[in-house]
């Protein structure tokens, strides 16, 4: 009885040393897949994020796409150009206000 137990307990041995071999095999193998999908998931966030951003900001981009399809070509970027101008300066004189102000963000 003892015997069959040291086989089987020895049998048992082999059979993990198998299975750990056979998973670092398919960590091995899959590493590059597993590197892709991290990738395509940091696009998708990207893009979940996107689509958020233009869903709190609906009207901002319905006018951008309202300008675009009022404008074209360069005068499009042009004025482009210009909002995004005027979006940065309202944002350093914002930003410089609150300063001054003691306050800060």
């Amino acid at each position: 009885m003892n015997r069959r137990l040291d086989d089987l307990l020895l049998q048992r041995g082999r059979l993990l040393e198998r299975i750990a071999g056979q998973r670092d095999a398919l960590r091995r193998d899959f590493a590059p897949l597993a590197a892709a999908l991290g990738k395509i998931d940091v696009a998708v966030a990207g893009v979940r994020a996107g689509v958020n951003y233009l869903r709190r900001h609906a009207l901002a981009a319905s006018a951008v796409a309202g300008a675009f399809m009022l404008f074209k070509g360069k005068a499009a970027l042009r004025w482009g150009a210009r909002a995004f101008s005027l979006w940065k300066s309202w944002r350093v004189l914002q930003s410089t206000l609150l300063n001054l102000s003691g306050r800060s963000r």
